[in-house]
């Protein structure tokens, strides 16, 4: 672990050694692909693994994962032919309620190289879905982190509000992959422009696999509900101030 600036403009390339108590920790995951693991020698409880990403990123963009987790495996080969592995990790009992989200994975990926040409750039994609995570979904690379909510569904319990809530989340933290990651902000203040854009991609998305006027329908409301209150109240400004200290 290594202090780094928090900015977007200030980015390295990561290579990522995981060591860990392999009873404890089974798991272990990082950015960027997967090219070594293993038992560490000369000691038998622990286990390594080691992942590099090839992609310059920001710091905020850095996750690590090591727990008791199961996964779900599918595969999705891209329109250069490329096979990319997709797993989604979950605590154990949760396996039955990961399809529509493996599913929705699927069709996002197929979807951005359909409408934008954007091809997925690793061999391996992975989403983590516990309780804890308390930010609703963040798009980590190659590794996106979850609250459980945004990933586990059952028809015996879900609601089509439910369902359609996992397939836009998953997608909106799959396309950040290149509105946001890739190609990242130049500054904090481009906040808005990274997640605008991607709100759109995956506004889009929702209304090509769905309906586009409910769709439409359905964000004008939350825009009226809550964006719009708060642009008209006491702590309404823009995005740009006109001079801050750093």
């Amino acid at each position: 672990i290594t202090p780094f600036l928090d900015r977007p403009d200030v980015m390295a390339k990561y290579s990522t050694t995981i060591i860990a108590d392999k009873e404890h920790y089974p798991v272990l995951l990082g950015n960027g692909n997967l090219v070594e693991s293993g038992p560490v020698a000369g000691n038998a409880k622990l286990h390594y693994a080691k992942y590099v990403d090839p992609f310059p990123k920001p710091s905020y963009l850095f996750a690590l994962v090591a727990g008791k987790l199961v996964y779900l495996e599918d595969f999705f080969t891209t329109m250069s032919g490329r096979k990319v592995t997709l797993r989604i990790y979950v605590r154990e009992g949760d396996i039955p309620k990961c399809g529509h989200a493996m599913e929705s994975l699927k069709k996002s990926m197929l979807w951005d190289e359909q409408k934008y040409g954007r091809e997925y750039d690793l061999d391996i994609f992975n989403i983590v879905a516990v309780n804890d995570f308390n930010m609703g979904a963040m798009e980590n690379k190659s590794l996106n982190i979850f609250n459980s909510k945004y990933v586990l569904a059952s028809t015996e319990t879900a609601t089509d509000a439910d369902f359609n809530a996992i397939e836009g989340v998953i997608a909106h933290e799959y396309f950040h992959n290149w509105t946001g990651n890739r190609v990242t902000c130049r500054d904090w203040f481009q906040l808005t422009l990274k997640e605008g854009l991607t709100v759109f991609r995956d506004q889009e998305f929702s209304a090509d696999m769905g309906s586009r006027s409910v769709n439409r329908i359905s964000n004008v409301l939350r825009l009226r509900a809550a964006q719009f209150p708060q642009d008209a109240g006491p702590m309404a400004h823009p995005p740009r101030p006109d001079n801050y200290i750093e």
